[in-house]
């Protein structure tokens, strides 16, 4: 299936999101406007820790495993990873794809100028980065 990820479609999921479901239809198109269709293989690595963090990714479809240096997760359909290495500049976790899978993909480029016509957005990758660091 392809995106586009302008369409109603793809901003109906990032209301699945539980940290953008309350943004304004207009942050949330913002968002989907930036966004990146990205289809991915059992076994892909999408990111690998150490690596420089330029993207934002949102599950769509699939199952993804975000391995940490002790223990490892899986992510599945509204969920979203990357937000550590984009606000701080470098993965902290490798995710590798364990099925067939799509991602949007926000790269860190647009930031800037969706921090002006959605402010939250910085608060809310913060919030994140902070509770994953504290979890693990």
């Amino acid at each position: 299936m392809s995106l586009d990820p302008t369409t109603p479609d793809v901003r109906r999921l990032l209301t699945r999101v539980p940290q953008l479901a309350q943004a304004s239809f207009e942050a949330r198109d913002a968002v989907a406007a930036c966004l990146r269709a990205r289809r991915t293989v059992p076994g892909e690595m999408v990111i690998s820790i150490g690596a420089p963090g330029d993207s934002l990714y949102f599950v769509v479809e699939g199952e993804f495993e975000v391995t940490l240096s002790d223990h490892s997760l899986t992510l599945g359909p509204g969920d979203f990873f990357g937000e550590i290495g984009l606000l701080y500049g470098e993965r902290t976790a490798t995710v590798t794809s364990l099925s067939q899978g799509l991602l949007l993909t926000l790269p860190g480029e647009y930031l800037p100028r969706l921090r002006g016509v959605f402010p939250g957005i910085q608060a809310i990758l913060e919030k994140a980065a902070s509770e994953r660091i504290q979890h693990r």
